[in-house]
């Protein structure tokens, strides 16, 4: 005869059924989501660089790629660029180029490649630190410009400074904003870059381009989650304001760019990186003038940060700005510019006091 299943057994496989009904249900509410935010991204990226990129710039041909730019001051100024962090575009150092230009330097905000309206170069080792720092000198080579101070803010720090390592007579003055350069976790530990050595996790998700270019067009690149990524990134909160989104969701609407997004992101946190910005044993052969700006609120890059990178860089000057998070230009507008002009007016062998 045919025995009864016990009623433990039987809840436990409706238990059982229940959960597998829910995590397929999770499953296909999260692709769906997916789908949505990758078909409105295709929807919303129909325009060229050029069509959609404000008249207040111009592109110029930099090494390998098409370069968007804003100008300020006069022409015969000493030349400052301006490379901006991820997600934003130049249009982010406004409030910084205005009053360099009235101080007389000939200020040059650029859209570091992929972001903005520079060209979108197809392919992960495109967006390499050397690739990078051959366009930000390939600027100046299209301006006819020699040698300029180079202001470098969070992950743009990193080409930033790869230029300077690897052309030191290209660069007057190196200035760094809350630079993301990778240190290790661990600040206990002897400073050293630590981000070659992605998860399994990590290189699976970005190994499966479609599933890569989706979480980008639902996150990176997704309008309706701007402000809270803007957010993520500050301490003073009101500094978050309309305008400031509204500028940063302009160039939402260039061709490719969530899959030029994507291919970035990829070399960023996945790709064995060998330049010469990834040994810090490098830093101490920095030859010319070297401010490092940071924030005591940053939580993107830790203060403790800061005394290590200074540590690394013989003769840098080092300034903390309080309650301050990672986009100090934007959250202390006066008093970020003032620091600013002050070492790009100071005399080589003057020294500014940490504050």
């Amino acid at each position: 005869m045919k025995a009864t299943p016990r009623p433990r057994r039987i809840l436990a496989r409706r238990i059982l059924k229940w959960l597998l009904c829910a995590v397929l249900t999770f499953a296909i509410l999260i692709l769906m989501v997916l789908v949505f935010f990758s078909w409105s991204a295709g929807r919303r990226e129909v325009e060229s660089p050029s069509s959609a990129a404000p008249t207040t710039g111009h592109f110029v041909q930099a090494a390998d790629a098409e370069v968007f730019i804003q100008e300020a001051g006069p022409s015969s100024g000493q030349a400052v660029l301006l490379i901006h962090g991820m997600g934003a575009w130049s249009e982010i150092w406004r409030e910084t180029m205005t009053p360099l230009a009235e101080a007389g330097f000939h200020v040059i905000a650029i859209d570091i490649p992929p972001f903005g309206y520079s060209e979108k170069l197809p392919g992960v080792a495109q967006y390499s630190r050397e690739n990078q720092a051959k366009r930000i000198l390939g600027v100046l080579d299209a301006l006819n410009i020699e040698s300029a101070i180079l202001v470098g803010h969070s992950v743009g720090a990193r080409p930033t400074l790869e230029a300077a390592l690897g052309n030191p007579g290209r660069v007057d003055k190196l200035v760094l904003v809350a630079p993301a350069l990778g240190f290790q976790v661990d600040p206990e530990e002897t400073p050293h870059f630590e981000q070659n050595d992605p998860s399994w996790l990590v290189e699976t998700l970005f190994s499966i381009k479609p599933l890569r270019n989706a979480l980008q067009a639902s996150s990176g690149t997704n309008p309706w989650l701007t402000k809270n990524l803007f957010t993520s990134f500050v301490s003073k909160t009101e500094s978050v304001t309309d305008l400031r989104i509204e500028t940063l969701q302009k160039p939402l609407v260039v061709q490719d760019l969530t899959k030029a997004t994507a291919d970035w992101l990829e070399y960023l946190t996945t790709a064995q990186d060998a330049s010469l910005g990834s040994d810090f044993n490098n830093f101490k052969a920095l030859p010319m003038p070297v401010f490092i700006i940071w924030g005591t609120a940053d939580t993107i890059t830790p203060l403790w940060q800061s005394e290590a990178l200074k540590s690394l860089i013989p003769g840098s000057e080092l300034s903390v700005m309080e309650d301050i998070g990672h986009m100090p230009y934007i959250e202390d507008v006066e008093a970020f510019n003032e620091l600013l002009l002050e070492f790009l007016q100071a005399k080589p062998s003057t020294s500014l006091e940490t504050l």
